[in-house]
């Protein structure tokens, strides 16, 4: 199968190999059946909760990008719709 084909079925998504501890392991395993999902989208959600819980969320990157003053929190939306 060449390159390009292989990326057209498998969308954005990038083909990754991890080693997990026979524990964690089952556990992927056992949630992903009860979820009714794959053993990859357990993966996926994990990392995009850490990337919440660790503050890597993208919109955290608009804090402070706009000047409102000192009273931005109470007059936000004369800020906004102006």
């Amino acid at each position: 199968m060449k390159h390009a084909e292989k990326n057209k079925q498998t969308g954005n998504k990038i083909r990754k190999l991890y080693h997990l501890d026979r524990e964690d392991a089952e556990f992927v395993r056992e949630y992903a059946s009860q979820k009714e999902i794959s053993e990859s989208e357990v993966i996926r959600l994990s990392v995009r909760k850490m990337q919440k819980d660790t503050g890597s969320d993208p919109f955290l990157k608009l804090i402070g990008t706009v000047d409102v003053g000192l009273n931005g929190a109470i007059n936000h939306d004369e800020t906004i719709y102006e």
